[in-house]
């Protein structure tokens, strides 16, 4: 990671920069990456990232966009952006209708990604290990 001010390269887990002498992450910030609350529980079986777009997408223009979660197994999710979706609609007299299907369909689609890779070997979709690639990586002659 880098410092935001000065460039440098800083630990990935520094609040402030040993360079510049800056804080580098507000408190909010440091609280939601380190947060239970906000952390992904491992799921049991695979799940399907284009369902998990899908849901997030047409269930936001029926406001119920938050309810993708519920199919990831990750409640926590859910109710953090229940709260989200209705302050924000109050907050921008319902502007943001317009923009969250895109925004949940998006973040469901990664989020079961993720969820897939924590997955061990046998219960992938793929069969493959995380992080490894198969197949003939050799030249093309």
């Amino acid at each position: 990671m880098y410092c935001k001010f000065c460039g440098r390269e800083v630990d990935e887990k520094a609040e402030v920069c040993v360079h510049c002498g800056r804080r580098i992450r507000n408190s909010v910030s440091s609280f939601l990456e380190g947060s239970e609350f906000t952390r992904l529980k491992p799921a049991r079986e695979p799940k399907s990232p284009g369902l998990a777009g899908f849901l997030g997408f047409v269930l936001s223009w029926l406001f119920m966009g938050p309810v993708g979660y519920i199919y990831l197994g990750q409640w926590n999710w859910f109710f953090v952006t229940v709260v989200v979706y209705g302050v924000s609609l109050l907050i921008t007299l319902g502007i943001s209708y317009i923009i969250f299907p895109f925004l949940f369909a998006f973040h469901q689609y990664q989020m079961a990604q993720e969820l897939n890779e924590m997955l061990p070997s046998r219960a992938r979709p793929d069969g493959e290990k995380p992080g490894v690639q198969t197949g003939d990586t050799g030249p093309v002659v």
